[in-house]
């Protein structure tokens, strides 16, 4: 099978060269210089009797991706350390159609409907000799990850190709009286509801969620379906942002600088001011979900969460940064 494929060549030089040239030449990523290429007639064959080759449906656009075109991350954080495949497909949030399968694919058939399980793990290759986190279940967590994504592209997934190669573990069907594109946020979705689960508040709590993007709204749609009789508020930076989350049912929609005057008011948080313009809350939110993950986020969550609160971080910055964390503690 012949397809187009858009992968990320994350070699050191190409990025390092594109970070500092991207300010004079801005579409330096798409370039031969840069890290995104785009490649037409790439071939994928079924390589093992577990694999199975799709046509793509529908690929999403994760805030991760969006990172790496900008050339937004860091090369010393934890995801840049860790081995990945080259190259590295981009688009893991993928609908697609099953087009031929391996000899030792029974659970599968060709027009299967499918979507996708990112992810390097031992699930995929030694499934009779689970690491402790496959066999609870937690794939993503797999203690041996980094020794099978070296070598293998199931890791980065293909959503912005128009085929792609899986393994039959990563696959799961779609029943049919969902589309595609309503599959298409499956990914995300999941995200925020495992995020939830661990931190699902009471009835009356006071939540806040920080940020409405993606994430932060699938994060509202969950708390609206698991405890509807909580107040969830959402901090929104665009108008578009805004509206969605009225329509989705968040009890009040909030710019940044208006949270100071919502804790005082509405939760009775007392404030006190510190030095250099440090400011800390003695009360506050009952749970807070961070869905931008920035060190000021989740410095400010730290901050804004009341004594024996909770703060779930469902955000990502490909950044290190700065974090005062004697709220923790304190």
């Amino acid at each position: 099978m012949d397809a187009e494929i858009v992968y990320f060549d994350s070699s050191v030089p190409k990025v390092l060269v594109s970070q500092i040239l991207r300010p004079l030449w801005k579409n330096i990523v798409f370039s031969a210089l840069g890290p995104v290429v785009h490649k037409k007639n790439y071939s994928f064959t079924i390589e093992s009797p577990d694999e199975v080759l799709t046509e793509t449906l529908r690929g999403g656009v994760c805030g991760t991706d969006l990172h790496l075109i900008a050339l937004d991350f860091a090369l010393d954080v934890s995801p840049t350390i860790v081995p990945t495949p080259s190259p590295r497909h981009m688009g893991h949030e993928c609908v697609a159609e099953i087009t031929e399968i391996g000899k030792n694919v029974s659970e599968l058939k060709v027009g299967d409907r499918v979507i996708v399980q990112k992810g390097p793990s031992c699930f995929l290759h030694q499934p009779d000799n689970l690491c402790p986190r496959c066999k609870e279940g937690d794939f993503w967590l797999c203690e041996l990850a980094g020794k099978y994504s070296e070598y293998t592209e199931y890791d980065a997934a293909g959503g912005w190709g128009t085929g792609f190669r899986y393994h039959k573990n990563q696959l799961f069907v779609l029943p049919e009286k969902i589309t595609s594109d309503q599959a298409l946020l499956i990914e995300p979705l999941s995200c925020s509801l495992r995020g939830v689960l661990r931190a699902l508040p009471k009835k009356g709590d006071y939540i806040l969620i920080i940020g409405a993007g993606t994430i932060g709204l699938s994060t509202l749609t969950c708390l609206k379906a698991l405890q509807p009789d909580a107040n969830v508020i959402i901090l929104a930076k665009y108008d578009f942002q805004a509206e969605m989350a009225k329509k989705l049912g968040a009890s009040e929609v909030l710019s940044g600088k208006d949270v100071e005057t919502y804790l005082v008011e509405k939760t009775k948080s007392v404030m006190y001011k510190g030095f250099f313009g440090n400011k800390t809350f003695i009360g506050g939110f009952d749970v807070i979900y961070d869905c931008v993950g920035t060190a000021m986020t989740i410095q400010n969550s730290l901050r804004w969460t009341k004594a024996k609160g909770k703060v779930m971080v469902l955000g990502i910055d490909l950044k290190q940064g700065k974090l005062d964390y004697t709220p923790v503690w304190y």
